[in-house]
């Protein structure tokens, strides 16, 4: 049914993982630092206390959706989005200590898509550029946050 493309876009981050891990999950302070937002949609929990199944509201520079978390882990934070039949991503955030910096992050975005429509991310594509375009400007953001908070 489909097919299936997968993007993925990584930046070597100057702080430890479990830094540029309390800054991505710092949800309520995105609006201070990126164009992304994140939402819990059960405010009684905190990021750290989202598990699978969770519902988040997301806002990615304009494109909103409202995936499920599949994994909240120290090293990697996943959800997966649907327009059930059309296309389904799942996402996936890792925090890899770095092997080129010592102490340091490999910060690694990365997106299996499937269905119908997963076409639409075929590398070279226009959706998969633009895609990789806004990623890699949240990898900057969060780059500069990081290594900010950790001097």
């Amino acid at each position: 049914m489909g097919q299936s493309q997968s993007i993925t876009a990584e930046i070597e981050i100057q702080a430890s993982p479990e830094r540029v891990r309390s800054v991505f999950m710092d949800f309520a302070r995105y609006s201070e630092w990126s164009q992304w937002s994140f939402e819990l949609a059960d405010s009684g929990k905190t990021p750290s206390e989202l598990k699978a199944g969770d519902q988040l509201k997301v806002s990615l520079k304009g494109m909103k959706f409202s995936p499920s978390v599949v994994k909240n882990s120290p090293e990697s934070f996943q959800w997966l989005g649907s327009l059930p039949l059309v296309f389904v991503g799942q996402h996936q955030f890792n925090f890899t200590p770095s092997q080129k910096h010592p102490g340091g992050t490999t910060f690694t975005q990365r997106e299996d898509f499937s269905g119908a429509l997963a076409f639409l991310m075929k590398p070279g594509s226009s959706g998969s550029e633009s895609t990789l375009a806004n990623w890699n400007g949240f990898n900057a953001e969060l780059k500069k946050e990081a290594e900010k908070s950790s001097s």
